[in-house]
């Protein structure tokens, strides 16, 4: 059996292509929309990918299937068991509870697991030769991480009491079908959202996980419940809309990334692109030095995708501002990944081009942690915006400060005030100039990044409070 995992990192998802060496048929399960990676991983094994399959529809991603078939006509397999509703348009089969796919020698067995959500399959994967009847693993999707199971809360609070009734029931009534040396391959790693605490290996096994679970070790289903939803991270506001998405069946894309087209500094400033937003993907240091009035940073890294979802809105085009032309093609991979598909272009020539045609710059504020303790020691001290996560907060934070998720700000904009300094804070100053720019953007005049964040703050030995 051929087998791949492939990762990709931030949003860390995990996809898979297993094949029959024999017959050189291939599928591709749960692939992300930039499939080039699969097409290539195709070729240079001489496999041909007859098959996509997925576990479920996913929320933190667009979904490559539609994308994937498109490209190589392969025949795109869903579950049918959440409904009319969570059933992609482009699917070719619709799967009921057990059905199959034979693969050469290879069966893969559609299993009902929901609780993630209604219709989520797990996929129990045959190598014939073997054993026909014990699974050589199970590529289990959104249902079982390592360290954990998915969360059943992203479809409203009335949902929530179906599914994590139904994520109890396929815990600890499917699973134990399966021995304890059964591997598990999971749809996402340390760093998504789709559960609370996942761990950082791309696999385990059932008796692994038995062991060593919280979520599987068996208790009453209420107690069960209430410690599985304790802690549970936000759900970015995205998240809804890429399942919409996904069940409708995305945009295709095409061999050719949007975004190739470069746009002059002149074309930028007389607005020739109506209603653009630009987003600045360089480093915090060179956005702070350096900026286009009324741009967003997000920085380009792994997280600027979930970043990007959190916080751009999806109905205006966007332009990029990059630090070298290299970089286009991962920052728009990025942007597509999370259903970010009108880029229009780039500036050429980055800033210095903006800044050579005399055009106006923006410089961003920045506070050091001992301008900041000074600062709030005075009469009139500025609004200390903390933008981390709530367990973040928890731990420990600036006296005095407020408390809302960079995530969030958008909806609790009213509680920023504008007639008074704002300096934001997270733990090192990426979020905070995410969170700054934004502010700005939308006319907040006296705004500073809080330089190191948290962990400056504490490297300096500054109180902290926990309440």
């Amino acid at each position: 059996m051929f087998f791949h995992q492939r990762f990709v990192p931030g949003l860390a998802i995990y996809s898979y292509m297993i094949g029959d060496p024999k017959s050189k048929e291939a599928v591709v399960i749960d692939p992300t929309r930039d499939v080039e990676d699969f097409l290539r991983l195709a070729r240079s094994e001489g496999y041909r990918i007859t098959h996509i399959m997925e576990t479920h529809v996913h929320a933190d991603f667009v979904s490559g299937s539609a994308e994937l078939k498109a490209r190589t006509g392969a025949t795109v397999h869903v579950s049918g068991l959440g409904g009319p509703e969570w059933t992609p348009p482009y699917a070719d089969r619709v799967l009921r509870d057990r059905d199959d796919l034979l693969l050469g020698n290879l069966r893969l067995e559609a299993i009902h697991t929901p609780g993630h959500t209604l219709e989520h399959l797990t996929w129990a994967v045959y190598d014939q030769p073997r054993s026909r009847e014990v699974p050589a693993l199970l590529l289990t999707g959104d249902f079982l991480f390592v360290g954990d199971v998915g969360r059943p809360d992203l479809l409203g609070a009335e949902m929530q009491k179906i599914l994590a009734h139904q994520l109890y029931k396929s815990v600890f009534s499917v699973l134990p079908a399966f021995p304890d040396f059964t591997e598990v391959y999971p749809g996402h790693g340390a760093g998504s959202l789709c559960g609370k605490a996942l761990g950082a290996r791309p696999s385990t096994t059932l008796g692994y996980e038995r062991r060593f679970s919280p979520a599987l070790r068996q208790k009453p289903e209420a107690e069960w419940i209430a410690d599985l939803l304790a802690g549970m991270p936000i759900a970015p506001a995205y998240f809804s809309r890429m399942k919409q998405v996904n069940a409708r069946g995305p945009r295709i894309i095409g061999p050719e990334l949007p975004g190739q087209r470069p746009l002059s500094a002149s074309d930028l400033y007389h607005r020739r692109c109506e209603n653009c937003l630009i987003l600045d993907v360089r480093p915090k240091e060179a956005f702070a030095a350096a900026a286009i009035p009324g741009s967003i940073n997000i920085p380009l890294g792994a997280n600027l995708p979930t970043w990007a979802g959190w916080v751009l809105p999806y109905d205006r085009p966007i332009i990029l501002v990059i630090n070298q032309p290299a970089d286009l093609p991962e920052v728009v991979t990025h942007l597509l990944r999370v259903g970010l598909d009108d880029i229009q272009g780039y500036l050429d020539g980055g800033i210095d081009a903006w800044e050579t045609a005399g055009y106006p710059l923006e410089r961003v504020q920045t506070l050091s942690v001992h301008e900041l303790d000074q600062q709030l020691q005075r009469g009139s001290p500025p609004f200390v915006l903390d933008v981390r996560t709530e367990a973040e907060w928890q731990a420990g934070h600036i006296p005095g400060a407020i408390h809302i998720h960079g995530g969030l700000l958008q909806q609790r904009l009213q509680q920023v005030p504008k007639d008074r300094p704002v300096a934001v804070v997270c733990g090192s100053g990426y979020r905070a100039s995410i969170a700054t720019s934004y502010l700005k953007s939308v006319g907040y005049s006296s705004v500073s990044n809080v330089l190191g964040g948290m962990a400056a703050w504490k490297a300096a030995g500054l109180p902290l409070a926990t309440d």
